[in-house]
């Protein structure tokens, strides 16, 4: 890759999330950190309004957009979750093309949408190939996004009488047959899953709860494979 098309691609990725590092970049395009801060000096000196929070990384001033191009949400999401699946399933090429797209997309939206986007994909796992649809996988994300709270009718695996729950959803994962949510649970008190395909009816709440920042998919996924074998 030429400078020129690197100083471009760039600019696309600053504008993709609210706070991008120097070793982020400098990562994706195998150059040193020292290189990059000559980049962004050079696009600073071009006019391109650069900031930057000490120890934190760059950002772009509000206001400076590439062209406009609008997105629902919903078509965010789904994006963030298809990244995912092409990240595990397909060739190294279509991987990266679609991650070039991908940051483009991200690029356009407002601040406060690149943050939820950023958690969202913080929350999606997977662990064996391919991914089949699900009536409710859309809904759960948005609750993860929203922390707002979900209302649900379960059929359990254990309990044959349709059970209703409030839940808190953490976290979305597939596990080679099904989507799962880890959520809480305030019927049981405590973190349960909650299998997509048992879900009979499911309504999105208006009210909120904390979500648990210090939650990590990947950690709880290791030590549920710990637990099954």
């Amino acid at each position: 890759m030429n400078r020129l098309d690197r100083l471009t691609s760039i600019l696309i990725q600053l504008q993709s999330k609210r706070l991008t590092t120097a070793r982020e970049i400098a990562s994706r395009f195998e150059v040193t950190n020292r290189t990059i801060y000559r980049d962004i000096q050079t696009l600073r000196l071009a006019g391109v309004p650069i900031g930057e929070e000490e120890g934190k990384g760059y950002f772009l001033v509000e206001g400076y957009r590439l062209p406009p191009v609008m997105f629902t949400m919903e078509e965010a999401r789904a994006l963030v979750t298809t990244s995912k699946i092409l990240n595990y399933h397909t060739e190294d090429s279509l991987k990266q093309n679609y991650e070039s797209a991908l940051l483009k997309i991200k690029a356009v939206l407002p601040p406060d949408n690149k943050d939820k986007l950023e958690f969202l994909d913080s929350r999606i796992g997977f662990h064996k190939p391919w991914a089949p649809t699900s009536l409710y996988l859309d809904t759960i994300q948005r609750s993860i996004t929203e922390s707002e709270k979900l209302k649900i009718r379960y059929q359990s695996k254990k309990e044959e009488e349709l059970t209703e729950r409030t839940i808190h959803p953490y976290a979305v994962y597939f596990n080679g047959a099904v989507w799962t949510t880890i959520a809480f649970c305030e019927l049981r008190q405590e973190i349960r899953e909650f299998r997509l395909d048992r879900i009979q009816e499911l309504n999105l709440q208006r009210t909120h709860f904390n979500p648990d920042r210090a939650f990590s998919i990947e950690h709880y996924l290791e030590e549920r494979s710990k637990k099954i074998f």
